[in-house]
């Protein structure tokens, strides 16, 4: 039976917000519980599912397991929930569909000896399509895979994903919790107030698995799905950061993409007029300048042939 939080002390706490996840979220467990590097405790916030999820999770014997049941609140404050209950110096989240490679918390663990001076650390993502297997094998340590990036708003690209990112807890006294107004781009709006303040510790190896293709899925497109979306050009109003209107550029654009493929013209022109377009690549000018509905045409058609391939 799982254990009583504040009965345990744990290097990290790992944090898996569950939301329906049902056919997920054994897999999702499993891949914690078996990492290489043991010291650590697994809170479970069940966040008012209405599927198996909660009866999955409830099966697993092990100790280090906490189970927290709450009325459905949403992303930000399951994951505000976990930290709040955390008894790790350390907090790594893991999404309940997301997968981890047996030795992540190991890779971090390493990170974190070689360079105590930083607080956040992250390794880098694989996508893992439906259909596909896994690879959660250990693969040995290689320092020349580590990096320190200063400036990550620079980067403008997806390096990292909210299931291979650890941060020391004190993080969040000093840049604030998830926002739990919003439920879409909390990720983002966390990152800009981050990485304005810390840099980041990256292992360029790949330790986590995003699931792609999953029909209820949060990023991808859903008409139905009323998002709650950031301003996040609030943070330029008090941000000197030379590199900051870049990155909320290349979010902004992230969001053009998603609603020209939900066909939601009145919110492309609106997101379109807060970019400035020099700072977009040249890819990404295409898709940017692309009509809608040519990009939906186009888009689609790349979607149903990857598809093909990937099932051949």
């Amino acid at each position: 039976m799982p254990y009583q939080l504040e009965e345990i002390m744990a290097f990290f706490s790992v944090i898996i917000p569950l939301y329906n996840k049902e056919y997920f979220i054994k897999d999702t467990l499993k891949s914690a519980i078996n990492q290489t590097f043991t010291d650590f405790e697994i809170i479970i916030i069940n966040d008012g599912s209405t599927d198996d999820s909660y009866n999955i999770v409830n099966s697993f014997n092990d100790d280090r397991i906490c189970i927290i049941n709450q009325e459905n609140r949403g992303l930000c404050a399951s994951r505000n929930t976990g930290i709040k209950n955390a008894k790790g110096k350390f907090i790594a989240f893991l999404d309940a569909d997301d997968l981890w490679m047996e030795d992540f918390l190991e890779t971090i663990y390493h990170l974190i000896n070689i360079h105590k001076e930083y607080d956040v650390f992250a390794t880098n993502v694989k996508l893992l399509p439906p259909n596909k297997t896994p690879i959660l094998i250990v693969e040995a340590f290689d320092t020349k895979l580590k990096t320190v990036i200063t400036n990550y708003f620079e980067l403008c690209k997806n390096i990292l994903g909210p299931s291979s990112l650890v941060l020391n807890k004190s993080v969040f006294e000093t840049v604030g919790y998830f926002d739990e107004s919003i439920n879409y781009g909390e990720e983002d709006d966390f990152y800009i107030r981050c990485f304005s303040v810390y840099s980041l510790l990256y292992y360029k190896g790949f330790k986590t698995y995003y699931r792609t293709g999953l029909q209820n899925q949060l990023t991808a497109p859903n008409k139905n799905f009323v998002r709650k979306i950031p301003d996040y050009e609030r943070y330029l109003k008090n941000s000197d950061h030379p590199d900051l209107k870049k990155f909320i550029d290349f979010v902004h654009y992230r969001l053009v993409v998603l609603f020209k493929m939900e066909k939601n013209y009145k919110l492309v022109t609106f997101y379109k007029q807060k970019i400035d377009a020099s700072n977009l690549t040249n890819v990404q000018k295409i898709k940017y300048y692309l009509p809608t509905d040519l990009f939906y045409i186009i888009k689609r058609a790349y979607i149903w042939f990857s598809k093909r391939v990937i099932h051949s």
